[in-house]
């Protein structure tokens, strides 16, 4: 139910125009409103930055470069 709420708060519709939301279409509002709520604190912006991190695959080669040439 708390993500009903926090979609009819995000986007402004009632709750069974909520309810008919394709649900890609709720998940994704319920994202951005998890989102906006984070971004306005610092604890908030430090925890989308610390997923953001976690979430990448790639090495960071020159960050490696750097690493090695320090040696």
């Amino acid at each position: 139910m708390s993500g009903i709420k926090a979609v009819i708060d995000y986007s402004g519709l009632d709750y069974y125009r909520v309810l008919k939301l394709p649900l890609d279409t709720f998940m994704f509002m319920r994202r951005n409103k998890f989102i906006d709520d984070c971004m306005q604190s610092e604890e908030g912006r430090k925890y989308l930055d610390d997923c953001k991190r976690l979430s990448i695959t790639e090495p960071d080669y020159d960050a490696i470069k750097e690493f090695q040439s320090r040696h």
